[in-house]
């Protein structure tokens, strides 16, 4: 089970978040982060802590313990929906 903190917003880190000023972003216990701008969260029924673990263990089962603590490392975007989803619709 990952032991995640939400971060407090501050529009002042958005280099840290790809240029968004407004995101959801959670410290993740052993290192790293991960985020999704506050748009897409607002769009999620029960966004929180919940639903951001569980897209973090399906990239975790996708990507493998290394890659995956690289990713979190670098601050790993988390979306809406899937990504290749988005782009096939």
């Amino acid at each position: 089970m990952l032991v995640l903190t939400r971060e407090p917003p501050d529009t002042l880190l958005a280099a840290r978040f790809d240029g968004e000023p407004m995101v959801q972003s959670f410290l993740v216990a052993g290192g790293g982060r991960a985020w999704i701008t506050t748009a897409e969260a607002l769009t999620i029924p029960a966004f929180g802590r919940e639903w951001v673990a569980a897209r973090l263990a399906e990239r975790a089962a996708e990507l493998g313990p290394e890659r995956f603590a690289a990713a979190l490392a670098g601050g790993l975007r988390l979306y809406a929906e899937s990504p290749a989803l988005a782009i096939a619709a």
